[in-house]
């Protein structure tokens, strides 16, 4: 058995679709919108807090009713909540089986009442019916020109049923530090590029004792999804944010030029353990003469492993922290900002013309999940909050606009 360990700590560290080379993304022509802010930031009011805790909680997808899916990988569990009545009900089980799952690590919106979900234990997607039922699916493994495997692995679903990932690429193509957010439809199997952004290898560095390590917390490119199917593709460059529609027209905002922050021991010190806590394992594997290729990812590493003085860090904290940008039922893009541990916590919403308009304030422990409408209609957040025992409980709060 020919056996690959790919590398394993968070997807901040190793994005699927790294490139080799050095330089810049290449970045499409932009249309540049500009005009007065005519509104506000919006605020956070808390509606409810779910009474269980999750071992991990990566997002919820909310239905036309009010409810919410929730997926926990390391709970092994998929439940469908009613908040405001503090109850749940399990969907499928744990199983080799088709209507069960191993690893079910994330609930993406498709058409309709319609859900996807993201098993990591069986590098399976499975669709989930409206009434909760387990109606088909693929696997997450795609073939590539090397012969291994690649990973379908979808961050983000819109309304027309379509899925959002990043593919790897072979390495002589497409401009250098560079990568593709792919638009993926279940039904017909098409894929199209929706945008480009900046995504630089991550650096190796041979330790002793370790092997290996990446260079952390350096910056690149976020991205997100909004209902609609428009991208938003965050820069760390200049802090700026472009939003690329389905038509193909890019709409690019004005940069925001913000002051590096030094990073130092204390931050280092407290991410570290969110890194392993939040990380991806992931391998492949064939036999000798090829035919059998298998796949595989986990949540959750070891808390073993080399401390901060292993790893090599960059000089300052990035602008942003990356794979928690949001897009709003508003067509905002909330995006956290990297700040020390002992700062308040804040998301800057940018507008659909990629103007920021200001920040609004997270709870202390919080993390923003997603957005819907709530049982009443109205706008709601879910944010989750992890307790000092590693704990994730999830909350609905008000989106309130002045």
């Amino acid at each position: 058995m020919d056996i690959r360990r790919l590398k394993a700590f968070t997807l901040v560290l190793a994005l699927p679709g790294c490139s080799g080379g050095g330089g810049e993304a290449s970045y499409p022509e932009t249309d540049s919108e500009s005009g007065p802010i005519t509104e506000p930031p919006p605020s956070l009011e808390l509606e409810v807090v779910y009474p269980e805790a999750f071992s991990f909680l990566n997002g919820v997808r909310e239905l036309s009713d009010g409810r919410v899916l929730a997926a926990d990988p390391l709970g092994q569990v998929v439940v469908r909540i009613d908040l405001d009545a503090g109850t749940a009900d399990t969907l499928g089980g744990v199983g080799p089986g088709p209507e069960e799952y191993m690893e079910p690590d994330q609930v993406l919106p498709l058409a309709g009442d319609s859900t996807l979900l993201v098993d990591f234990g069986k590098t399976h997607l499975t669709v989930i019916g409206p009434d909760g039922s387990f109606i088909g699916g693929r696997t997450m493994m795609v073939p590539t020109e090397t012969g291994f495997p690649g990973l379908l692995h979808p961050r983000f679903g819109d309304s027309e049923g379509r899925v959002y990932y990043q593919p790897s690429r072979p390495q002589e193509e497409g401009p250098p530090d560079s990568a593709t957010v792919a638009r993926f439809d279940l039904q017909s199997q098409a894929r199209e590029a929706a945008a480009v952004f900046w995504s630089p290898e991550v650096e190796q560095i041979r330790t002793p004792g370790h092997g290996f390590l990446p260079r952390l917390l350096e910056p690149r490119d976020d991205w997100a999804v909004g209902p609609d199917g428009r991208v938003a593709v965050v820069r760390a460059q200049d802090y700026s944010v472009a939003w690329h529609h389905p038509d193909g027209r890019v709409v690019a905002g004005p940069p925001n030029p913000l002051e590096a922050i030094p990073l130092d021991r204390e931050t280092k010190e407290t991410f570290l353990p969110e890194m392993r806590a939040a990380g991806i394992s992931m391998w492949s594997a064939s036999n000798r003469g090829g035919g059998e290729v298998r796949m595989g990812m986990s949540r959750d590493l070891s808390s073993e492993g080399p401390g901060v003085d292993d790893f090599q860090w960059a000089e300052s904290l990035p602008l942003f922290r990356p794979d928690r940008t949001r897009v709003s039922p508003a067509g905002e893009a909330w995006i956290e900002r990297w700040l020390p541990p002992d700062s308040a916590s804040r998301m800057d919403v940018f507008d659909e013309a990629g103007k920021l308009i200001g920040s609004v304030p997270l709870p202390p422990g919080r993390q923003l999940l997603g957005f819907g409408q709530g049982p009443t209609g109205g706008e709601v957040a879910y944010l989750v909050k992890t307790d000092e025992f590693d704990l994730m409980w999830l909350e609905r709060y008000r989106v309130a606009r002045d």
